[in-house]
């Protein structure tokens, strides 16, 4: 069964108007969104056992070439352990967008897997890049959802988008979107258990 939704979730300051809340659930997952961007701020995905949490936590830009991530820190084209990715290659983390396939049909972009609860993460998207941000800036000090701490690296952002720069690189895919044209990108999150 599938349904959805829509509550009041707060005001504005200085009447700038109302967000509302939008709850989608079905038997597989839970999503709340607010109105104000478009905020997930809540995801619940059930894990091995069939038991469903919450994997929201709660709360740059580049420039220039396109290089190729081959032998490098930002070649994740296979399966890696993060944290460990991220001490082997001495990284602060990653805030850095992914160049993908240059096309407005579905493709694939990111898959990701948690050992301890067996949630896997597909995600594919009509963009032609991913910003991928590993909660770099989180130091233990915000306290989100019941009290939870979110250290350093604590949580992952999968951002499907255009490139960045975009519009003063004429080799990166067209951003502008001119009067009278449509802008229209779909992403998928496709979550399952292994």
């Amino acid at each position: 069964m599938v349904s959805v939704t829509r509550t009041m979730f707060g005001e504005l300051p200085s009447g700038g108007g109302t967000v509302e809340k939008f709850q989608l659930q079905s038997d597989l997952l839970k999503v709340d969104i607010i109105s104000w961007g478009c905020t997930i701020t809540a995801l619940e995905v059930k894990d091995r056992q069939g038991k469903a949490s919450d994997v929201v936590l709660g709360f740059g830009e580049l420039e220039g070439d396109v290089a190729p991530v081959q032998g490098t820190a930002f070649d994740l084209r296979k399966p890696v352990q993060l944290g460990k990715h991220l001490q082997e290659f001495r990284l602060g983390g990653f805030d850095h967008n992914f160049c993908l396939k240059n096309s407005k049909e579905k493709h694939f972009c990111a898959r990701v897997y948690h050992a301890g609860s067996g949630r896997v993460l597909e995600v594919y998207t009509t963009q032609p890049g991913v910003q991928f941000y590993t909660g770099n800036f989180l130091n233990g000090t915000l306290k989100g959802k019941s009290g939870a701490i979110y250290p350093k690296h604590s949580g992952f952002c999968l951002e499907t988008q255009n490139w960045p720069d975009a519009i003063n690189q004429p080799h990166f895919p067209p951003v502008l979107l001119s009067p009278g044209e449509e802008y229209n990108h779909t992403t998928w999150f496709k979550f399952s258990v292994a």
